[in-house]
Formats: structure tokens, C-alpha cells, sequence
């Protein structure tokens, strides 16, 4: 561990309008982590919530760990975490949510996880989902944890959480940090790691709770994401054939979101969420919800193909793996 105590770890968040006692539990788990030389940078990119700029001042009193910037104005989280990647000195980058919670070895194993692994530029981890008061939803499934099967996999489900990430700073300073694509930047982003030589890896351990919230970006945004996820997807299938993109980020503005299309998705990607809360508890009311949502929308029926081949594709590695090692 001595040569990890020279590792600083740069831990980037931007903070909103979560609720005080999300924003402290998040806080808290980074503060208190085992793996203790971090630079904490924190943004608020809601300067007129008093509430949370006070309680982030009463922090920065307690630790001078802690770097915080306010914006002016409300400028979005890809700029807010573009301007704390711009700002971070860190010979690592680790992301964070304003409403999640870190476990308190998670930058301890994921250090020694790049003591180990060298080789590799990149990590995520699995979470516990949690819902707004803190009580278990479900556990994320098993990760691929090989390069060959995470690019095979992402392709079709963007399957790493945000929160979870832990990475070289190398990798941001080399992309430019995240392009402005709402809802789908951080798949943007593994992606086009990918296609710039880096290594991604993951770890099966569970390092974060992350929060479900009834209000959050990838709810009220569902449709757009999926749609803004399959323009990413393009860009990165073009940049691998012809070694350049065929379509801009630009082009995501010509991208139509039906109203009612989105309200149709909305329900049934929350009745496929709420299915996994049933799974070996009531197996048959769990499969009605998967089957209602896939009737009920066709976009729906598009991320189940994704998920389906996402599922095959780990199955079947695991299957020749095992073989091969046998």
C-alpha cells in the first residue's frame, strides 16, 4: 500500500437539487473512504440552492480535501463535469453521484485492482440499486469483466454505471472529456475509449448503492436516451469501419421524440424496473410485467432485444471460457 498512498485520486461530482440527507450520505462515503489521498471536487450547478451551497461550505471548513466551485448559472452536468475534470490534478479520475453512496473500501479495491492490472485504463464496478429512502431494490447483474466481452457487449446495452467509474486521467485528457450528448454521454464516452486504444476492465464486486429516483434524468428522458444511445452506438460502428464519424453529435438535434411514444416507453420501461424486484419471489407476476412492457411499446421491444443479446453474449463467453479452461 505505500506506493498507493502516492496515487491521488480525483473523485468529480456535480451536485443539483438532490435532497440535503442524499447529498450528506454521498458526502460522507467519500470522505470517509479507507483510501484516503483523494481531491474531492464538487460542483454546484444550481447556484440560487442555498441549502446545499451552505451545507457544501460547512464541509469544505472540515475537509481541505474538498475543492468547491459554484457555477454562475445552471450549465448542465456534461459542462460541470467537464469543468471539474478541467480542474482535477488526480493521477486517477473516480465519478460520483450527488445521490448515491460509495462504499468505503471502493477506491482502496479499485486501486489495488490498477496495482494488479496495469495494463488497464479503465474500470466500473456492479451496484446495489437502492430506492429513495435507502432500501434495496435489486442487485446489477454480473458484469463482463474481459475487454473482448465488454466491447462485444456494449454495443448493445450501456451496461456500467456512471457512478461506478474509475480510470486513468490520461483517458479524459486524451477524448476532451465528454461531447455534449444529453442522456448518453458517459456511453459516448466508453465508447470512444474504445476506439482510442484504451483498455476497459471491470469488477463483479459491489462498490456503490446506487439511488432510483422517481424524478431522475433517465426516467423523465427515457425515450431520448435510447434513441441518443443508438446514434452513439452509429458513430462508434462508423469510426470503426471507415476510422471517422459519418454523422456529428449535431445531428442528435434532428432526432424527434414523439410525445406519446415517450409516455408509452416511460410505463413500460418502469414496469420492466419494478419486474426485477420479483425475481425468485414471484416469478410468475414477474414475467407478466416483462410481457406487459414489451407489449405495451415498440421501443420497449427494442431495448429487450439489446438486453436478450447482451445476456447471450455473456452466457455463451462464460460457456466457451469454462470449456477452454477445462
Amino acid at each position: 500500500m505505500n506506493s498507493n498512498k502516492q496515487m491521488l485520486v480525483s473523485v468529480i461530482m456535480s451536485v443539483y437539487n438532490e435532497k440535503e440527507n442524499w447529498l450528506i450520505e454521498a458526502i460522507e462515503s467519500i470522505l470517509t473512504q479507507s483510501y484516503k489521498n483523494l481531491e474531492f471536487i464538487i460542483i454546484l450547478d444550481n447556484p440560487n440552492n442555498s441549502e446545499l451551497d451552505v451545507l457544501i461550505e460547512n464541509y469544505c471548513k472540515c475537509d481541505t480535501r474538498i475543492r468547491y466551485f459554484k457555477n454562475e448559472k445552471n450549465i448542465g452536468l456534461v459542462k460541470s463535469l467537464n469543468f471539474a475534470l478541467s480542474h482535477a490534478k488526480g493521477d486517477f479520475i473516480a465519478r460520483m453521484d450527488a445521490d448515491d453512496i460509495s462504499f468505503p473500501d471502493r477506491f482502496e479495491k479499485q486501486i489495488n485492482y490498477f496495482n494488479c492490472h496495469p495494463d488497464i485504463d479503465f474500470m466500473g464496478a456492479r451496484c446495489i440499486n437502492i430506492d429513495e429512502d435507502g432500501n434495496e431494490l435489486y442487485k446489477d447483474a454480473i458484469m463482463p469483466e474481459d475487454m473482448k466481452l465488454i466491447k462485444s457487449c456494449l454495443v448493445n446495452v450501456d451496461f456500467v454505471n456512471h457512478p461506478t467509474w474509475f480510470f486513468k486521467k490520461k483517458c479524459a485528457d486524451k477524448l476532451g472529456g465528454y461531447r455534449e450528448i444529453t442522456c448518453a454521454e458517459d456511453y459516448d464516452f466508453l465508447l470512444r475509449l474504445i476506439t482510442s486504444g484504451f483498455k476497459l476492465a471491470s469488477t463483479n464486486e459491489f462498490l456503490v448503492k446506487y439511488r432510483i429516483r422517481s424524478s431522475g434524468i433517465s426516467k423523465s428522458n427515457s425515450l431520448q436516451q435510447l434513441l441518443y444511445s443508438k446514434h452513439v452506438v452509429k458513430m462508434y460502428k462508423d469510426r470503426l469501419k471507415f476510422g471517422f464519424e459519418s454523422e456529428s453529435v449535431e445531428c442528435l438535434k434532428n432526432i424527434k421524440i414523439d410525445a406519446n411514444e415517450e409516455s408509452k416507453y416511460s410505463l413500460a420501461l418502469e414496469g420492466l424496473t419494478k419486474s426485477k424486484g420479483y425475481k425468485k419471489k414471484n416469478e410468475v407476476y414477474r414475467i407478466y410485467l416483462i410481457l406487459k412492457s414489451y407489449i405495451s411499446s415498440k421501443y420497449l421491444r427494442i431495448l429487450l432485444k439489446d438486453i436478450t443479446f447482451h445476456k447471450f453474449k455473456k452466457a455463451f463467453y462464460i460457456k466457451t471460457s469454462h470449456k477452454t479452461t477445462n
